[in-house]
């Protein structure tokens, strides 16, 4: 019997940041928040809100929701899209605010 083996290089595996598997609820609650603050699904946010290594928008936003909120409290919450967009926005703009400040 003949058989055919395609061989493949060994790849090095990356230093970078696996996202963990998080649940649907997160998954939408980041996209929602992303529609409701107009952030778009690039690269440009993966420094502010991620750990540097993350690949969209939308993964960095799940890491700062992570960090910042549990589960047990964001399904607490009354509204939690309306809190949470708040709460980003602000973190945003003291963001944005220390940079400004470095930079002068």
């Amino acid at each position: 019997m003949k058989t055919n083996i395609i061989p493949f290089p060994i790849i090095e595996t990356s230093t970078h940041t696996l996202i963990p598997k998080v649940s649907a609820f997160l998954s939408n609650l980041a996209h929602g928040l992303m529609f409701r603050l107009y952030i778009n699904p690039d690269m440009s946010l993966v420094s502010v809100l991620g750990n540097g290594s993350e690949h969209s928008n939308h993964e960095a936003l799940i890491i700062w929701l992570t960090s910042q909120y549990c589960t047990d409290a964001i399904e607490a919450m009354h509204d939690p899209l309306e809190q949470i967009a708040t709460d980003l926005h602000k973190y945003l703009i003291d963001q944005l605010t220390e940079m400004e400040d470095l930079s002068c």
